[in-house]
C-alpha cells in the first residue's frame, strides 16, 4: 500500500510503499551498496546476491570504488 507523495521544491518525490521490493515494476532501478569483498552474506544483500548474481563479474574487475551514473549524474561526485 503506497502512502502519501511527498515533493520537495526542486520537484523531487518520494513515494512510501509497503511489499515486496523485488516485485517492483521494471522501470524502477534497485541498488544496494556493498563492500569491496563484495561477500553479501547478511540481511537484504543475501536477496541481492540470489536474485540478481553478478558477484564474480564485479570481483573480477578487481575496483576500489564503484561508481554509479542515474540519468545522467554521476555519484558520488
Amino acid at each position: 500500500m503506497a502512502g502519501s507523495p511527498t515533493e520537495d521544491p526542486e520537484g523531487s518525490r518520494i513515494t512510501y510503499v509497503k511489499g515486496d521490493l523485488f516485485a517492483c515494476p521494471q522501470t524502477d532501478s534497485l541498488v544496494h551498496c556493498i563492500s569491496e569483498d563484495c561477500r553479501m552474506g547478511a540481511g537484504i544483500a543475501v536477496l541481492f546476491k540470489k536474485k540478481f548474481g553478478g558477484v564474480q563479474e564485479l570481483l573480477n574487475q578487481r575496483l576500489d570504488v564503484v561508481l554509479i551514473v542515474c540519468n545522467g549524474k554521476m555519484y558520488p561526485e
